[in-house]
């Protein structure tokens, strides 16, 4: 009878240490990180190349992301950081090397609905690859509270293009390649070869593109149809003229929802331009 009390109590105290111990384990057992359970780099690097496809096709805002998209070197940079910097706030080895969100968006002036769209782009994504509703969760709102430092608010193009003094700075170079072009010089000549008239135009052009984009500014020179009546401007001429002033929107690194606003508001001008 001893022995067999002895005998059931060793075996309880198997069972206490054996239970202690497993316990123990399933305590110290760290949970997954939010990394893991997304799948690692592969899984968001999938999810990211998905979410820069929905972006793309997005009109509400892939006009922020056009020059990157028109860029390979640029676009590959683009996907890397964002690859590197969900991958890095989820807990996996990735270092985002990047701008901080405010320094990477000033001067962008995306409002709540570009935020929201965004968003929405990348719930798209997750849901794509069937990303438990969790995981889901958990990853928007660490894009939530980056939106802080991304959402600027509504702005003018004015304000965007940095003002008077970089509208001046843009036409200056603007002039220098249109005197430049051969496709298009000629029709500048008289201009170019006067001073006070070169002025002018500089002028007129400045506050053209100030009133036109929400500046303060006053144009006061005649209307288009009549500045360019009998001068017989083509398509292909008015094209040199945009792609001159593009390139000198690029030169001064203005932004790409910028840039197309301004380029589409010369583009509403050219019934009155070409032709007449």
């Amino acid at each position: 009878m001893k022995k067999s009390t002895q005998l059931w109590g060793s075996f309880l105290m198997a069972g206490m240490l054996l239970f202690s111990s497993c316990k123990k384990d399933e305590e110290v057992m760290p949970a997954k990180s939010l990394y893991e359970r997304l799948g690692g780099n592969t899984a968001i690097s999938a999810v990211i190349d998905q979410f820069i496809t929905n972006v793309a096709g997005d009109t509400r805002i892939n006009a922020f992301f056009a020059d990157a998209a028109a860029d390979p070197a640029r676009l590959t940079r683009l996907r890397n950081n964002l690859i590197n910097q969900v991958g890095m706030a989820t807990g996996g080895m990735e270092k985002y090397s990047g701008l901080d969100m405010k320094t990477a968006h000033k001067g962008m002036g995306i409002e709540d609905t570009h935020f929201t769209a965004l968003v929405e782009d990348l719930s798209m994504a997750l849901d794509k690859f069937s990303v438990p509703a969790t995981e889901k969760t958990e990853l928007l709102t660490a894009l939530g509270a980056m939106k802080a430092d991304i959402v600027e608010g509504p702005t003018t193009v004015y304000a965007r293009l940095g003002g008077n003094a970089a509208i001046t700075a843009v036409i200056d170079d603007f002039i220098g390649k249109v005197a430049a072009d051969a496709r298009i010089n000629a029709f500048f000549a008289a201009a170019a070869a006067d001073p006070a008239r070169l002025n002018r135009l500089k002028m007129n052009l400045v506050n053209q593109v100030g009133q036109a984009s929400g500046g303060p500014e006053k144009y006061t020179g005649l209307d288009m149809k009549t500045a360019h009546k009998g001068m017989n401007i083509t398509d292909a001429q008015f094209n040199a003229l945009v792609e001159d002033l593009t390139a000198s929107l690029v030169k001064y690194k203005v932004e790409s929802r910028t840039k197309i606003q301004l380029l589409t508001v010369l583009a509403s001008l050219k019934g009155d331009i070409v032709g007449q």
